[in-house]
């Protein structure tokens, strides 16, 4: 899930904040909707919500460890979140150098 695209589905402004107070402002979607979107909303498209899409006992577990947590920050600073780590399959295939959690 890109950072700016999430922002902008909780804002519906520009990454430099315009129109300021969001285009069609009741469009926005919440951090909780935008996330089920890019899980399970994506693997129900790919009919794959049997296997994917969401942490339970059996699916298959691509991970992302990101800098900030979502939850706890204004939706207009979303975008300056880093992916830290990914994992796919249980392996590690990014470390951003700057992680150092190592």
């Amino acid at each position: 899930m890109g950072g700016l695209a999430v922002q902008m589905l909780l804002t519906r402004e520009t990454a430099d904040g315009t129109p300021a107070g969001g285009w069609i402002p009741k469009e926005r979607l919440t951090l909780e909707e935008a996330i089920q979107g890019y899980t399970m909303g994506c693997a129900f498209a790919a009919r794959r919500e049997k296997t994917e899409g969401s942490i339970e006992v059996g699916k298959l577990a691509d991970v992302i460890l990101i800098s900030q947590d979502l939850f706890k920050i204004p939706p207009n600073q979303i975008e300056k979140t880093k992916v830290l780590i990914t994992m796919v399959g249980g392996k590690i295939v990014y470390q951003d150098p700057s992680w150092e959690g190592k």
